[in-house]
């Protein structure tokens, strides 16, 4: 069988099934989801790890390569909701390249969706943890419990963490200076920028900075988890359930 880490490819532009990853995470590989086949880019689901409830809110690289879109955002408002109401640990996975956009999403009021989902997370008040089990871009980031909207932040070796996909950073960033270079210099030069850009996105830099908690080995990520849940319910069992009469509707 394969290992946890297996489960997910190192290119970041292969598709996997984050459910897989989901299932060896949970007891008995069982998870119950929520909201299936609404917004699909996007898993909540519920589950068991050392014998207690939580809530996963993961990316699913298998639809629109995990970018999340309108409908996806409201599921995990909804799910936001659910789990503070009745004192369920969230754990967020992510595999996220940003937020899906283009002129269908501008019509769904994609910007104040996103809002929306920021707020909500602000409002959580059960255990957060996130894990950056590959790709991190952008807003989406601190949406999926980056920054501080997380208790615990663990990342893989696999994590990438910037404010874009690198191949396209290099060109926002140092296109102009790319466009003087000679013809025959460019892509070298490009090669160059996108090499250090790729390992600027390493965890482990940004571990020294403190803006993860700590680079896990993928096979203890459910003790990492269990352990840290176990600790947070010793401190307090009950939310404040600030989400309880969020206006959910669908």
């Amino acid at each position: 069988m394969a290992t946890i880490a297996e489960l997910v490819p190192e290119a970041r532009n292969r598709a996997y099934d984050m459910t897989r990853v989901l299932r060896r995470l949970a007891d008995g590989g069982e998870i119950f989801p929520i909201k299936e086949r609404f917004g699909r880019s996007l898993i909540t689901a519920l589950a068991r790890m050392g014998g207690h409830v939580v809530g996963f809110v993961a990316s699913q690289p298998m639809h629109k390569g995990g970018a999340c879109d309108a409908d996806g955002r409201d599921k995990a408002v909804s799910f936001l909701a659910l789990c503070d109401s009745f004192n369920i640990p969230l754990v967020f996975l992510h595999d996220v390249p940003g937020f899906f956009i283009g002129r269908d999403a501008e019509r769904k009021r994609v910007a104040g969706k996103i809002i929306t989902w920021m707020e909500a997370l602000g409002m959580v008040t059960v255990p957060r943890v996130s894990i950056v089990v590959r790709k991190t871009y952008g807003q989406a980031y601190f949406n999926m419990g980056g920054g501080g909207y997380s208790d615990l932040l663990v990342a893989w070796p696999t994590a990438e963490m910037s404010f874009m996909d690198p191949a396209t950073g290099v060109n926002v960033v140092h296109g102009a200076e790319l466009a003087r270079r000679p013809p025959e210099e460019r892509a070298g030069r490009r090669q160059e920028l996108l090499a250090r850009w790729e390992l600027d996105t390493l965890p482990y830099g940004a571990a020294a900075r403190h803006l993860v908690h700590e680079v896990i080995d993928p096979a203890d990520t459910r003790d990492v988890v269990i352990r840290f849940l176990a600790l947070a319910r010793s401190r307090s069992a009950i939310g404040r359930h600030r989400l309880a009469g969020w206006p959910t509707k669908f």
